[in-house]
């Protein structure tokens, strides 16, 4: 069984700590030109909580979102614009901010495994002003939606909203896979076995043609929410 990291598109770095695929899996830092990150994804989505209670109105900068932060999620950012995804409580935020030029630069020099690391980033991007605040709280499905998946095709999950991201888990008895939908992710698990090098090449998931799911569940924000190269 191969559990897959997920991938940048566009060539940014990306960190990832954690991510949920059934088990907690401990992944490293890769670097490239740019930066994303993801993190803590295994706490994300009890999908208990529907309506956020936070108040986002005050908001200016991004300090001023960081302050009420209780989880990293992810995290991208180029010379345009930094976007952070974290929860609050039981609440999730996308907050998008407007980025500086030579910020790519500073954040590398940052060591992401000293004690001080989140002070010091803090210090570079807290001033940054926000441009848009997306509250995804009430998107992150409900365990009783999560479990409503199971049976289905992946045609039926796409023919629901959902669209297929990347393969998380191949060469197994069972194949696991992350869809999106809006800026959430799930990572669900089709009982059909996939190989790594037939997933290499499949960018849309159509091996999983016909297989059903067998479990499924939240995992953080699409790669799609964190990419300043998409924000609209």
């Amino acid at each position: 069984m191969s559990l897959r990291k997920p991938v940048s598109h566009n060539g940014r770095a990306l960190k990832l700590a954690t991510l949920a695929f059934g088990m907690v899996l401990a992944l490293g830092l890769l670097s490239a030109c740019g930066g994303q990150q993801t993190e803590s994804e295994s706490g994300l989505g009890a999908g208990t909580a529907t309506v956020s209670t936070v108040d986002t109105s005050s908001w200016k900068t991004l300090g001023d979102a960081l302050s009420v932060k209780t989880e990293d999620v992810a995290s991208g950012w180029d010379d345009a614009y930094y976007i952070v995804a974290f929860k609050a409580g039981d609440s999730l935020f996308r907050v998008v901010a407007k980025s500086e030029d030579g910020i790519q630069a500073k954040t590398s020099e940052l060591d992401f495994s000293a004690d001080d690391y989140e002070a010091k980033l803090l210090e570079i991007i807290g001033g940054l002003e926000i441009v848009s605040v997306d509250d995804l709280t009430a998107e992150v499905p409900t365990q009783g939606q999560l479990d409503a998946m199971v049976g289905k095709t992946s045609q039926e999950l796409i023919d629901d909203g959902w669209a297929f991201q990347s393969y998380s888990m191949t060469d197994g008895e069972e194949t696991g896979a992350i869809f999106t939908k809006g800026y959430v992710a799930c990572n669900v698990t089709f009982d059909t076995k996939v190989s790594s090098d037939v997933a290499d090449n499949d960018e849309t998931g159509a091996n999983l043609k016909g297989a059903k799911v067998t479990a499924a569940e939240n995992a953080g924000v699409s790669e799609d929410s964190t990419d300043p190269t998409k924000v609209r």
